[in-house]
This record gives structure tokens, C-alpha cells and sequence, in this order.
């Protein structure tokens, strides 16, 4: 229990070191009369839109993943909906990725042993959606599991 209050813990501070970071990088806008094709087309979510952060960290090895330090292969992995997810992927051998396609969500595909690749999404939707290894056919051999998605409590 201790372990999941220090990750919430560690989570918030992630997100809001993202956040100010974010923040700081944007540039200063002047131009009253800037075209309006040039913003951005995807509207992101206000930060009051989006709930608690959770990162998960795993492991792929040979045909299964692992959250670091759990032995369950393919776990389920659970979070809240509205939640920002950051997954980070890293591998002990072989060439894998993670995917999940229902929310635009893949880390690069990654070989060397030790690399890791990090992907970040707003779990907007609510259900069971599969996540994936998309190389070759090592999700047919069975590299892959479910992401939960729970109603917002």
C-alpha cells in the first residue's frame, strides 16, 4: 500500500513538473491578427479536464510484458478514465513496441537491450481495449494484454 501512495505521490509531482515545463517552453504570442490556421488542429484538454496521472512502467521480454517488478505476464493494466497515462517501455532483448490503437497510443519500437521508449494519452474512453507488441507477429504469439479504463470515481 505504501508502494502505490509513493507512485500516486511521485505521479503528481511527474505531472506537474510536466506542466511547468510545458508552460515554460511556450512561445510569447504578440500577433493580434495571426491566421487562425495556424493553431494547432487538435484542441487538447483543459488541465481541469484531465484527472490524476498514472505512469506504468514495464518490461518486454522475449514474448510477454511486465510491469518492473511484478512477474505476471501481460498484466491488466487499470486506470481511471480522464486520467493522463504515461507508459515507459523498456526491453532486456529483442526489438518490441507497446500499442494501444483505440486511444493513437504506440512507443517506438525499440532493440537494444535496456532502451526504453515513453508514450503519454488522456484515457478518454471507458472499457477493456487490448494493448500490443506490433512487431512481426509477436502479438499473434500472444505479446499482448488489456488496458482497463474505470469509470472517473
Amino acid at each position: 500500500m505504501l508502494n502505490i501512495i509513493s507512485i500516486k505521490t511521485g505521479l503528481r509531482l511527474l505531472g506537474l513538473m510536466a506542466i511547468v515545463g510545458l508552460m515554460a517552453c511556450q512561445p510569447e504570442i504578440n500577433d493580434q491578427d495571426a491566421p487562425v490556421d495556424d493553431m494547432p488542429d487538435e484542441e487538447m484538454p483543459e488541465e481541469d479536464e484531465v484527472g490524476e496521472e498514472t505512469t506504468l512502467d514495464l518490461t518486454a521480454e522475449g514474448r510477454e510484458f511486465y510491469i518492473d517488478g511484478e512477474e505476471e505476464e501481460n498484466p491488466d493494466l487499470v486506470v481511471q478514465e480522464g486520467s493522463m497515462v504515461e507508459v515507459t517501455l523498456c526491453v532486456t532483448g529483442g526489438t518490441h513496441d507497446w500499442v494501444v490503437d483505440e486511444f493513437d497510443a504506440a512507443t517506438d519500437q525499440i532493440g537494444e537491450d535496456d532502451e526504453c521508449s515513453t508514450v503519454s494519452f488522456v484515457a478518454d474512453q471507458v472499457g477493456e481495449f487490448e494493448y500490443y507488441c506490433s512487431v512481426g507477429n509477436h502479438r499473434e504469439e500472444g505479446m499482448y494484454g488489456t488496458l482497463i479504463v474505470e469509470e472517473e470515481e
